[in-house]
């Protein structure tokens, strides 16, 4: 039986489709203007630290904003709501994750795949004369034609990491599941060279070299893989960064969801608290933002009583500020504090 043989790799480089359109939050589309003076902003970007309320609070008052020009909000369309809003967070968190996988991750990988290529050869060449090792053969085979997949994908993702002026999320994404996944790949097909190995100790010192080179490797495989599975892994810290911007992108979506579809759930009986505190002022005339903002209010000062009437009070004025018109703040303010004096009286 011949052996197939092994693939001449080259070194590695070290180098209008008919869906109804989602309403976009007003801050997002410049066009739109729901009251005089309105600012044009996205949410924060991220960081590293703990996701805050105030970050929370500006996700639900946009996905309320949305809502309030889509009355009749179908689940599909819900979502595109929330992918639209949630773009800043996921896009931040795509761009980490491709430069932690393309960059620190796999930096020495280029120089661990050339012994690795140089070691297999020599491996191989020694062992053509034993017909049993084919399957040993084979297997090394095809785990270099894997590796030269792995290499290339890394490349394709620095590649549009760096040369796409958009750094469009879903290029990159692609990407980097592309890697992640022959990742996860290599990682198997190595363990299962590693144990036909055991198979044959008469070869252990020609076997060897070979295996150390396969443990280096599969290091470097192991540190992307901390980014799907970061638990217990002991490399986390060199990745702290991505696997906080995840978990933050996941929570903001999971709580500001919550929150949104709760008020939306009391949406009369918020309105009946504001609309019976406004005083020379028909609720028809509430702006679409100011409405949002005030329905949150109304929804902490009478269902989160573990938070302070003056700290929802406040948030809200900080909402109103950067959102609204150079007048909300104090129409905001005057309508929540009758709501508190209402409901949660001294």
């Amino acid at each position: 039986m011949k052996s197939r043989p092994l693939p001449a790799a080259s070194p590695p480089s070290s180098t209008a489709d008919g869906k109804r359109r989602v309403p976009q939050p007003v801050w997002r589309n410049s066009s739109s203007t729901p009251s005089p003076g309105n600012k044009v902003h996205t949410l924060f970007p991220f960081s590293t630290a703990m996701l805050s309320r105030n970050q929370i609070r500006q996700a639900a008052i946009q996905y309320l904003y949305a809502t309030s020009q889509a009355p009749e909000t179908e689940q599909e369309q819900d979502e595109g709501i929330w992918d639209i809003l949630m773009e800043p967070f996921r896009g931040d968190y795509c761009k980490l994750r491709a430069k932690a996988v393309s960059g620190h991750l796999t930096r020495d990988y280029p120089d661990k795949l050339r012994l690795f290529v140089t070691r297999a050869r020599e491996t191989a060449d020694k062992l053509q004369h034993d017909p049993l090792t084919l399957p040993v053969r084979d297997q090394l085979q095809d785990l270099l034609v894997k590796e030269g997949e792995f290499n290339a994908s890394l490349l394709q993702l620095k590649k549009a990491l760096h040369e796409d002026p958009s750094n469009d999320r879903g290029t990159l994404s692609a990407a980097c599941d592309a890697s992640q996944e022959l990742n996860t790949t290599l990682m198997q097909m190595r363990r299962r060279l590693l144990d036909a190995l055991k198979d044959f100790p008469a070869y252990s010192s020609i076997w060897a070299p070979l295996i150390s080179s396969c443990h280096k490797l599969q290091e470097i495989n192991d540190r992307v893989n901390c980014i799907i599975h970061p638990d217990g892994r002991p490399s986390l810290a060199e990745m702290k960064k991505v696997v906080e911007a995840g978990q933050d992108a996941d929570e903001l979506y999971r709580e500001a969801k919550t929150l949104g579809e709760e008020i939306l759930r009391r949406r009369d009986e918020l309105d009946a608290a504001i609309n019976a505190t406004l005083e020379n002022y028909t609720p028809e005339r509430v702006s679409a933002i100011d409405r949002a903002i005030l329905r949150l209010g109304a929804y902490e000062l009478l269902h989160r009583k573990d938070l302070p009437a003056p700290i929802v009070i406040s948030e809200a004025i900080r909402l109103a500020e950067r959102f609204s018109s150079a007048e909300s703040p104090r129409f905001i303010n005057g309508v929540l504090a009758g709501i508190s004096k209402t409901e949660r009286p001294a």
